[in-house]
Order: C-alpha cells, then sequence, then structure tokens
C-alpha cells in the first residue's frame, strides 16, 4: 500500500528520486542486519520524523498499518512459539513465559517475542520509507529513474504506472467498501472463509472498473502516440545536486558502519 504523490516545496520533496532510493536501499538493509528489535525501533522513529516533517496525512499511514496489524500478531505469535532457543546469544532470552500445552510444551520464550517484534518492526520500517518516496516523488521522477536504469521504456512505464494507480485503486476499494456496506454488506465479518466471501462484492465491482480504467488509459496512450518512438524524451531531466551527493555519501557510510557493527554481533539476540 503507498501513499499517493503530494507537490511541496519541502526539503525531502527537493531531493533526487536517487538519494531517496538509496537511503530506502539502506534502511531495508541496515533493518535485517539486526536481529534486536530496538535499532528496528530507531529507523521506525528516523522514518516517522520524516514523514510528520513532511506533513504526511496521518489518517493515510494509518490506512497503510491497519490491515496489518492481524499480520502483525500472528507473527509475533509463531516466532515466540516457535523460535529456537539455541539461537539465543543473550541467555536471558531463553526465558520461557508461558506454555500453550501443559507439562512445558509449546513454550513462549522472551527471545521468540523479540524476535518477532524485530520482524513487525522491519516491515513497518519498510512500508513507511517506501511511503517516504510515493509520497514525496513524482511519477515522472520514477520513470526517468527505470529508463537510467535500462529499463526499456515500455517496460519502464507499466511499472511506473502501476505504481500510480495502487492509492487509486486503495481509494476506489473504500468507496466500493463504503458503498455496499450501506446496502447491508458485512464486508469482512464472521469466520476466515465467511470474511473472504464477504468480499466478493467489492471484487467484482474493482475488476470491472480496472478494466475500464486499463482500457481508458490505453486509449488516451494511443491518442498520444504512444510505442510511436522507439526512445521518449522528458520534460526535464532529474539532475544530482551537491547535497544529494552528500546525503548519499552519509547514507552509505551508515551502511558500512551497520555492517560492521553487524560482523562484531552487535544488536543480536
Amino acid at each position: 500500500m503507498l501513499i499517493e504523490y503530494y507537490p511541496s516545496g519541502g526539503f525531502i520533496h527537493s531531493l533526487d528520486i536517487r538519494t531517496k532510493s538509496i537511503g530506502f536501499v539502506v534502511i531495508t538493509i541496515i533493518s535485517f542486519c539486526f536481529s534486536s528489535p530496538l535499532i528496528n525501533l530507531v529507523l521506525l522513529f528516523l522514518t516517522w520524523a520524516i514523514l510528520i516533517g513532511m506533513d504526511t496525512p496521518f489518517a493515510r499511514i494509518k490506512s497503510v498499518i491497519k490491515p496489518l496489524i492481524p499480520i502483525f500478531a500472528i507473527m509475533l505469535l509463531i516466532t515466540g512459539f516457535t523460535y529456537p532457543s539455541a539461537d539465543f546469544h543473550i541467555s536471558q532470552n531463553k526465558k520461557i513465559l508461558f506454555t500453550l500445552l501443559p507439562g512445558g510444551l509449546l513454550p513462549f520464550t522472551l527471545g521468540g517475542a523479540l524476535f518477532g517484534l524485530t520482524l513487525v518492526l522491519r516491515i513497518v520500517v519498510m512500508v513507511l520509507a517506501s511511503t517516504i518516496i510515493t509520497f514525496s516523488t513524482p511519477i515522472e521522477d520514477i520513470l526517468q529513474l527505470l529508463k537510467k536504469m535500462k529499463f526499456p521504456h515500455q517496460l519502464a512505464f507499466v511499472i511506473a504506472t502501476g505504481i500510480r494507480f495502487i492509492p487509486t485503486m486503495q481509494k476506489k476499494s473504500e468507496m466500493i467498501q463504503e458503498a455496499q456496506k450501506a446496502r447491508g454488506a458485512d464486508i469482512g465479518g464472521g469466520g476466515i472463509i465467511k470474511s473472504i466471501k464477504s468480499y466478493i462484492p467489492v471484487l467484482i465491482p474493482m475488476i470491472v472498473d480496472s478494466l475500464r480504467m486499463s482500457d481508458n488509459l490505453a486509449v488516451a496512450m494511443l491518442n498520444r502516440g504512444f510505442g510511436a518512438m522507439s526512445s521518449a524524451t522528458n520534460l526535464y531531466e532529474i539532475k544530482m545536486k551537491m547535497r544529494d551527493y552528500v546525503i548519499c555519501a552519509v547514507e552509505i557510510f551508515l551502511l558500512i558502519v551497520a555492517l560492521w557493527a553487524s560482523s562484531k554481533n552487535v544488536g543480536v539476540l
């Protein structure tokens, strides 16, 4: 789930797409370097502070995170019960908080819960980091980045357009759900099977509407001569400034420090 681009004169908006992409990659790698949730919690606060500084609407962030909460709960339970105690480097993390079955069977360990929290924080960090890019970067810049990475123009256009329409389809899904609820449909209620079936009145209009949108987009592209030339020109070229180079250097330095710290068993459970 992504938040749609919002034009602004903020600092993050003014950065080059390559700077923000490298930052996303660096944050993602760092989040996977450490098993302790403390470091990932720092990354969470960092990405959250950037989003708040960009005046990102809290309601949109909530709409991105809220559907993932049941998955987070399942991950915490699974890792708490299944993560092997032999993999813990700190003896305190082998502490059993409770057992699911009598006789000490299926123990829920402290380290397993902490590792599950680490997995949850990794996902949230990646979601927020990707939100920073989509909220602060126009789709034209993403298209240029793909072309500079030697993607074929047609493939780059398909990928960029797909990214662009994810927030649009999210809004349409919310509108359809509200309309169906107003007609008395119980969306997401009941057990697992019933909950899946309840989304059929949402899925069918979504498919029909997406086919209509793709058909209109294809007609618009043909009217504008898409595919008539093997390459396409841009209204303006993305260009790295001095601050972009400085920030990229800082990002790479932080990545090197994180990899070195990881090699020294910093942030293990």
